[in-house]
C-alpha cells in the first residue's frame, strides 16, 4: 500500500529551510553596500566645511586619500549605496572586484612612496644621522628576497584556495539551481494532478450520463448490466504508469505493423488493379459467349418444339449417308452389317 505524500507540507518545509539559510554568493556584496551607505549618511549629516577647513584638508591630503576618494567615487558610480537586487549579478561582482584591485594597487604604491619619503627624511634630520652601508643593503636585499619568496608561496596557496572556493561555489550554485527547479516542479505538479483528477472525474460522469441516456432511449440494443459493470471495472483504467507505458508500447508496435501491411498492400494495389481489369475483360468475353450459346440453345429448343429439324442434325445425316455410299463403292462394307 503506497503511502500518500503531503506535497504542500513538503514544499512549505523546503521553502522554510531555504529562507532560513539562503545560499547566495551575491550576499557578499551586502557589507560593501552597507559600509558605503553608512559613509554617505555620515557625510550628509556632517556640517558643511568652510573655506579654511576645506583648504587645510586639501593641503594635508595624501595620495592615499586621493585613492580612497576615487574608491568612494567608484563605489557611488556603481550604486553600492543603494544597490538594486537585479544588479547583484556575477558580472557586477567581477567588475567591482577588478575595480577594487586597481584601487588597492594605487593605494599600495602611494603607501610605499610615503613610507620611503618618511624614512629618508628621518634618516637625514635624525641626531645622529642614520648611515647605511653597502653590507646593510645586501643584508636587507637577502631578507627581502626571502620574504618575497615566502609571500609568493602564500599567494600560490591563497590562489589555490580561491580557485577551490570558486569551484565549490559553482557546484553549490548548480545544486541550488537544481533544488530551485525541483521546488518549482513540486509547486506545479500537485495542481496539475488535481486538475487531471478533476478531468477524469468529469469524463467518468459524462460516460455514465450517456449510458443512462442510452438505456432510457432504448436505441436498438439492450445494455447488459454485467457489461456495464465490466466496463466500469476495466483494469486498464486503473493501470500504473509502467504497465500503461508497456501496453502503449505494444499498441504502438501493433499499429506500426498494421501501417507496414497497409503500405505493402498499397504498393501491390496497381498490379492487383491490372489483374482485375484483365479478369473483367475475360469475364466480358465469357459472358458474350455464354449469351451466344444460350441464344442458340433457345433457338434449337424452339425449332424442336415446332417439329422442325436442326441444321446440324441434317448435316449429320448427310455425312452419315455419304459415308455409307463411299464404303459401298470401296467395298469396305457397311458398319454393323
Amino acid at each position: 500500500m503506497a503511502t500518500s505524500v503531503d506535497y504542500h507540507a513538503t514544499l512549505a518545509s523546503l521553502r522554510a529551510q531555504q529562507s532560513a539559510r539562503p545560499l547566495s554568493i551575491l550576499a557578499l556584496a551586502e557589507p560593501l553596500a552597507a559600509s558605503s551607505s553608512s559613509r554617505h549618511e555620515n557625510e550628509s549629516q556632517s556640517p558643511p566645511a568652510t573655506a579654511g577647513t576645506r583648504s587645510q584638508s586639501q593641503a594635508h591630503q595624501r595620495p592615499s586619500d586621493v585613492s580612497s576618494t576615487s574608491a568612494s567615487q567608484g563605489a557611488s558610480d556603481l550604486n553600492l549605496a543603494d544597490p538594486d537586487p537585479s544588479l547583484l549579478t556575477p558580472a557586477f561582482l567581477s567588475a567591482d572586484l577588478a575595480h577594487y584591485k586597481d584601487l588597492f594597487s594605487k593605494l599600495r604604491f602611494s603607501y610605499l612612496e610615503q613610507v620611503t619619503k618618511e624614512k629618508y627624511l628621518r634618516s637625514i634630520v635624525g641626531d645622529p644621522p642614520l648611515v647605511v652601508s653597502h653590507g646593510d643593503n645586501l643584508a636587507l636585499e637577502d631578507k627581502l628576497s626571502a620574504m618575497k619568496a615566502e609571500l609568493q608561496t602564500k599567494k600560490g596557496g591563497v590562489d589555490a584556495l580561491v580557485a577551490e572556493m570558486e569551484r565549490q561555489a559553482r557546484l553549490l550554485a548548480q545544486r541550488y539551481d537544481g533544488v530551485t527547479r525541483g521546488l518549482e516542479v513540486l509547486d506545479r505538479v500537485p495542481r496539475e494532478l488535481d486538475e487531471l483528477r478533476q478531468e477524469v472525474a468529469e469524463i467518468q460522469a459524462l460516460i455514465a450520463e450517456r449510458k443512462r441516456e442510452q438505456r432510457r432511449n432504448g436505441d436498438g440494443a439492450e445494455v447488459d448490466d454485467d457489461a456495464d459493470e465490466n466496463d466500469e471495472e476495466d483494469p486498464r483504467l486503473n493501470m500504473a504508469l509502467e504497465p500503461m507505458q508497456m501496453a502503449l508500447h505494444e499498441q504502438e508496435e501493433r499499429n506500426a505493423e498494421l501501417d507496414r501491411q497497409i503500405d505493402l498492400l498499397q504498393r501491390q494495389m496497381p498490379a492487383k488493379d491490372r489483374e482485375v481489369e484483365k479478369m473483367d475483360r475475360e469475364l466480358a468475353e465469357l459472358e458474350k459467349r455464354r449469351n451466344e450459346t444460350t441464344r442458340l440453345a433457345v433457338d434449337l429448343r424452339r425449332r424442336r418444339e415446332h417439329g422442325g429439324r436442326d441444321e446440324m442434325e441434317e448435316l449429320g445425316r448427310w455425312y452419315r449417308g455419304s459415308e455409307t455410299v463411299l464404303r459401298g463403292v470401296l467395298g469396305l462394307g457397311v458398319e454393323g452389317s
